[in-house]
């Protein structure tokens, strides 16, 4: 059945005010304001709007983007069109343009088999040169260009389009007389002249799978060879069809984890079928003029195809924001319909329609709804929490994103009539739901009872917290329970479908006890992080082996720690012996278990934020839910601070995921039951980073 999410019905003052200012708000909002903290907004920019003569595109260019990069003036043919003789006028005024109104500035580009001089490669009679003269020529231009910009571009495009769509070195004259050793050579010219500066691979068509895998072997081989490389650049020239926003995240997926940053340059979204299946920006290959490819030829797209153009950049946009930890800049190639090369490209004479603002320089519908995207203006801020099931009580939630929608797999609170302890017999839960939501401000479906104590074979009592995994089309459902003799176990629950029903094993998993399993998937692997204290029983163990009677450390003493452990391949074991996670203060010394504002005490959340793990945790009797930080996901962790100050309730367990590009605490509290802690309400609130990857508290509003 579907409920009705409370997130759909904002705090009434903020619905007033929402509806008072909307308005001037969106007149106001611009994309560079809009994506402030995700990533830079960038525009290439042509000699006509930045030295200024087309003042409606330079007005533009300031109100909405805070990047550039030059659509042609920087490249060889028109910086030396003749050996030693550069021509740097425009040049100039470009960078002058970005400095005086504080943009980040990109060099593009300086090694290119394409617009360039035939000097370059040629003798006095027409001959090839040598693989010496061209290498020393390569190094001339590239001294020159970046050491006249060192200190004002901040990253370059050292070479453009190198690798074919096979994965195989493009046959320029670069690779026939040097051979692929002019990448190296050009990425080593470009540190020399300015060390400060970034530098960037670049190239077309990347959502392939072959020149994915090619781009990824040539970085590999530089970064083998200690060759700097800094970031690398998807083009996004893309069409209505192709490429599938799941290749182009696989390979903003497979860039990222080589360690280096992922842009998105010269994005432009054609309106108009291709003549062939080619994502590409090849400037050689051309098609004969078509008239059934250029619907549109009167300058005016239909409103209907112009929505289904939208929803296509949208698309895009969503998994930008969603990869906004990996993804630096979103560059478009060009401001305005008007003077955009698609018109020319890849049918000369065709009129087509790929960029946000129309052919008189007036934005289009799609600015403003990109704006929304990114700012959430259509609906609640998540700003403050907000009920996710009002109808039912709801705790301990687990949280994923799977088959694009966000499943929530929370504990099912219910009034026992067992009185409270410490042991927390109280919270004695028989059954598992599963929930998901396409939008988080949008219906939440309730998927019904997914697994239930009766359908376990080895089955005690006490269902608490869980999660769910993925692999190789099955997941894989982890929870705590008590076996027949009252010990904790973590047993696991196998189904082909996110939301079940999930099928029990037989047996708990081999080597496990304690509770609250979290699970964190990277690179193909699946960690298990797990351990609760006082009832969850962690102090009975010490190196995964049960004590005769439970021990506390002495307060002076190293904490109690969870424990990490690898899964198997077949997700139903342990790979190896669980290892503790330590939790570090800030002069590295282990947190101690009288640090009870710190020290873990259950329910453990892993997370992935710019390369840096984060490890949540609640710290139990002084309920606060705090964070720690480390390079790996078996640690150690830094303590940061804090999540989340105390709520109405006692306990603060909570999962954090990123959906459609924004990040979001889930966790719950008692307000709706009149602080029964046994039955609790299922919340989300937006999670948001400083600048230096700290998390902002957010207060829980109890304590």
């Amino acid at each position: 059945m579907k409920l009705k999410s409370t997130i759909r019905y904002c705090f009434f003052t903020y619905w007033i005010l929402s509806s008072f200012s909307y308005h001037s708000f969106a007149q106001q909002s611009t994309l560079k304001d809009a994506f402030k903290g995700k990533f830079y907004m960038g525009t290439a920019l042509s000699r006509e709007q930045f030295l200024g003569f087309n003042t409606r595109a330079k007005e533009i260019v300031k109100m909405h983007f805070n990047a550039i990069v030059a659509e042609n003036c920087m490249k060889s043919m028109y910086l030396q069109p003749e050996e030693g003789k550069f021509f740097f006028e425009d040049s100039d005024k470009f960078v002058e343009f970005g400095e005086n109104n504080n943009m980040y500035i990109t060099g593009h580009t300086l090694i290119w088999h394409s617009q360039i001089p035939r000097w370059f490669f040629e003798d006095e009679s027409g001959n090839d040169v040598s693989s010496e003269i061209l290498i020393e020529r390569m190094k001339q231009h590239i001294h020159a260009v970046v050491g006249r910009y060192k200190g004002k571009i901040k990253g370059w495009d050292v070479v453009n389009e190198a690798i074919l769509d096979n994965g195989e070195w493009r046959d320029s004259k670069f690779y026939q007389i040097i051979g692929k050793e002019f990448v190296n050579l050009a990425f080593q010219f470009a540190h020399e002249a300015d060390p400060d500066a970034e530098l960037y691979y670049n190239d077309y068509s990347m959502a392939l799978e072959g020149r994915r895998n090619g781009v990824v072997k040539m970085v590999k081989s530089l970064q083998e060879q200690g060759i700097r490389i800094d970031g690398i650049g998807m083009q996004g020239h893309v069409d209505m069809d192709s490429p599938s926003i799941e290749d182009f995240e696989k390979s903003i997926i497979d860039f990222s984890n080589l360690g280096v940053k992922v842009m998105i340059t010269e994005l432009d979204l054609s309106a108009l079928p291709s003549p062939w299946s080619n994502m590409g920006a090849n400037i050689s290959d051309i098609a004969e003029y078509q008239e059934k490819i250029d619907s549109y030829s009167n300058g005016v797209i239909p409103r209907d195809a112009e929505r289904k153009w939208e929803e296509r950049y949208l698309d895009f946009f969503r998994l930008f924001l969603k990869h906004q930890d990996k993804i630096t800049r979103v560059t478009l190639w060009g401001i305005s319909d008007a003077n955009s090369w698609k018109n020319d490209f890849p049918i000369r004479g065709r009129t087509d329609y790929p960029l946000l603002f129309d052919r008189n320089y007036d934005a289009k519908p799609i600015v403003q709804k990109l704006i929304e995207q990114a700012t959430h203006q259509n609906g609640c801020s998540m700003k403050t929490p907000v009920y996710l099931v009002p109808d039912d009580y709801m705790a301990d939630p687990a949280v994923h994103v799977f088959e694009d929608r966000l499943y929530i797999y929370p504990s099912h609170d219910r009034e026992s009539g067992i009185p409270e302890n410490d042991s927390g017999d109280h919270f004695d839960m028989n059954d598992y739901h599963a929930f998901s939501m396409e939008d988080i401000n949008g219906e939440i479906t309730d998927h019904g009872v997914v697994l239930k104590v009766e359908d376990i074979a080895w089955a005690g009592r006490k269902l608490w917290d869980c999660d769910v995994a993925f692999k190789t089309g099955r997941y894989y459902m982890y929870f705590p329970l008590k076996d027949k003799t009252d010990i904790f176990r973590i047993g696991v629950a196998v189904s082909d479908k996110p939301y079940g029903p999930f099928i029990p094993e037989k047996r708990p998993v081999p080597g496990s006890y304690s509770i609250d399993p979290a699970i964190f998937e990277e690179n193909g692997q699946h960690y298990m992080y797990f351990g609760g204290i006082w009832g969850g029983q962690l102090q009975r163990y010490r190196n995964n082996k049960a004590l005769e009677s439970a021990v506390l450390p002495a307060d002076n003493e190293p904490a109690l720690c969870s424990k990490v452990v690898r899964l198997s391949d077949d997700m139903l074991e342990f790979a190896e012996e669980p290892r503790d996670v330590v939790i570090l203060d800030e002069t590295g010394k282990p947190l101690t278990q009288g640090d009870t504002e710190r020290r873990f005490f259950e329910a453990s959340w892993m997370h992935k934020y710019k390369g840096k793990y984060y490890y949540s945790y609640s710290t139990g009797d002084t309920h606060l839910l705090c964070y720690a930080i480390g390079d790996n996901p078996y640690g150690p962790f830094t303590y940061q601070g804090v999540i989340l100050t105390p709520v109405v309730g006692w306990t603060t367990h909570h999962a954090i995921a990123e959906y459609k590009g924004k990040w979001y605490l889930f966790h719950h509290d008692c307000i709706p039951s009149g602080g029964k802690t046994w039955l609790r309400s299922l919340k989300v609130v937006e999670l948001e980073y400083n600048e230096d990857g700290t998390i902002k508290t957010i207060d829980g509003g109890g304590h």
